[in-house]
């Protein structure tokens, strides 16, 4: 059986990103009272479309990049840059308190982004700090071509020329201590909003139990203060995969999920190298 709180959530008007005042408040009394796991599921409950949903699992997950980051903003992790194949080739550099280089994948950065959480280079090597996504000298603009999945929360390019970062945060050895374990959060919170979204959108939500459990186990196994994958998380998120993949939706669903869900399948192979290492 569905928990009272995933009823309710059901019965509740569908959140979108096109209405995004709306969800950001909804979002913000989410992150105030339940936990994260529950918080993505609830969130997904609530989500028209699976780009609705993603965007509140990864605000969800930017809680554990910056616990201290207020409710009702949003905020994106700003690490690729175009042709990098090590972080220790990272152009971007942090100095006398000034962010300068180009990341090439900020979502919403040009509308919606309130802070863009930079990992970059600095003397004492790579280093996370925040940026407002209005202060000077940042410059988004849109990345060509457009990604695949989720086209409606465009990534954009961001050009930082010495733009003053917030020296109320700081976090060293950021791929380890930030990059790392965020990757694992935000699968984990995507995964089970997407869950939601598809147990709201299916005709007959009852008939999928082995859903349900498996998105029981997957949250109930969630940490906030997880630096990765464990093995019985792992099992539980590829559990929570094929047993997700199984289910026919509606036809007016289809194609969006189709091409949505790929999002999921993404990471399998750092997946797998994970898995291997845990054996």
């Amino acid at each position: 059986m569905l928990p009272e709180l995933w009823v309710r959530a059901l019965e509740m008007p569908a959140l979108s990103v096109t209405t995004p005042y709306t969800l950001r408040i909804n979002l913000a009394r989410l992150l105030r009272t339940a936990s994260p796991a529950e918080a993505a599921i609830i969130a997904g409950l609530r989500s028209d479309i699976p780009a609705s949903a993603f965007l509140s699992a990864y605000q969800i997950a930017m809680r554990a990049v910056d616990p201290a980051l207020p409710p009702e903003q949003w905020a994106c992790l700003c690490v690729s840059e175009k042709g990098l194949r090590s972080l220790s080739e990272m152009e971007t550099s942090i100095e006398a308190g000034a962010v300068s280089g180009r990341k090439s994948h900020a979502m919403l950065a040009m509308d919606g982004i309130d802070w863009l959480y930079v990992i970059a280079r600095s003397a004492s090597g790579l280093i996370c700090q925040r940026v407002s996504a209005k202060a000077d000298g940042v410059s988004p603009h849109p990345a060509k071509p457009g990604q695949p999945v989720i086209p409606e929360l465009p990534h954009h390019v961001v050009d930082f020329t010495a733009s003053p970062v917030d020296s109320g945060y700081l976090a060293e050895d950021a791929h380890q201590c930030i990059n790392k374990p965020f990757r694992y959060h935000e699968d984990v919170m995507v995964l089970l909003a997407f869950a939601g979204w598809v147990l709201r959108v299916s005709e007959a939500y009852h008939d999928h139990q082995s859903l349900i459990q498996c998105m029981k186990v997957l949250a109930d196994g969630y940490r906030t203060g997880a630096t990765g994958y464990d093995r019985s998380q792992l099992d539980a998120f590829d559990a929570l995969i094929e047993e997700l993949l199984q289910i026919s939706l509606p036809a007016k669903f289809q194609q969006t999920w189709h091409r949505d869900r790929q999002l999921l399948l993404m990471g399998k192979k750092a997946r797998d190298i994970i898995r291997s290492r845990l054996a």
